[in-house]
């Protein structure tokens, strides 16, 4: 069954500043979309009003009620002294599941002689993936991940992006918040550039190819300098 998010004409000041200015969106489970934008475009704070961290000041959001959400924040602190197997066996315990961890650690290719040793031992890469095993658990109808590419090497972000692939085959809705296009244009299906607190374009992906994300870049370019001369 597709579920569906919207969210109509939100509207979030800080300081009498606007973050997020007259914003409708509309997003399905069956198609991943993707946020793009430039540091303090509003990002953040569009994704902390879809999962009710912050209120926004006007506004209606539609769709995350009574749904199984989980978030994966851009910088994430996991427990060094535990394992792999202890988070993930964790995380399927706090969302009230019974699953087995092992296939989760599978999931995200987590060596097997890997499962039981500490986190400390665990490359970036490799807690990124734990990471974002424990995000998938218990099987969430949406996932909301911000940056999970971060910090990752070119090989990283591609084991990371096949992991958010087999996840939304799954059927697992997806938003992915990145600056980085040509991952976004790899695996989404839209693509929403933010700037100044507003969604400037709505771009649906066609190619998912090197040529595409370039064009995409350059029309980011060119609004980023229209911004500064603004």
């Amino acid at each position: 069954m597709i579920s569906k998010i919207t969210c109509n004409n939100l509207k979030k000041y800080y300081a009498g500043n606007s973050t997020l200015s007259d914003v409708s969106l509309h997003m399905q489970s069956n198609a991943i979309t993707g946020l793009l934008g430039s540091n303090g475009a509003g990002k953040s704070t569009l994704i902390k009003s879809l999962l009710g961290l912050i209120y926004p000041d006007s506004g209606e959001i539609d769709g995350l009620t009574g749904k199984k959400t989980a978030y994966l924040p851009e910088i994430v602190s996991l427990p060094k002294s535990s394992s792999a197997w202890q988070l993930i066996q964790l995380a399927l315990s706090l969302k009230g599941e019974s699953g087995d961890p092992a296939s989760l650690l599978q999931m995200v290719d987590i060596n097997k002689a890997k499962w039981h040793q500490p986190l400390r031992t665990f490359s970036k890469g490799m807690r990124q993936r734990v990471a974002l095993a424990y995000a998938f658990a218990g099987n969430p109808d949406w996932v909301i991940l911000d940056e999970p590419m971060s910090g990752l090497d070119a090989l990283g972000r591609r084991e990371t992006l096949h992991i958010i692939k087999q996840a939304h085959q799954r059927g697992t809705g997806i938003l992915i918040c990145s600056h980085i296009v040509p991952d976004l244009v790899r695996i989404c299906n839209t693509i929403l550039v933010m700037s100044a607190g507003v969604i400037v374009k709505t771009h649906r992906v066609q190619e998912h190819s090197m040529q595409e994300a370039s064009k995409l870049e350059d029309f980011l370019s060119r609004l980023e300098k229209d911004m500064k001369h603004a």
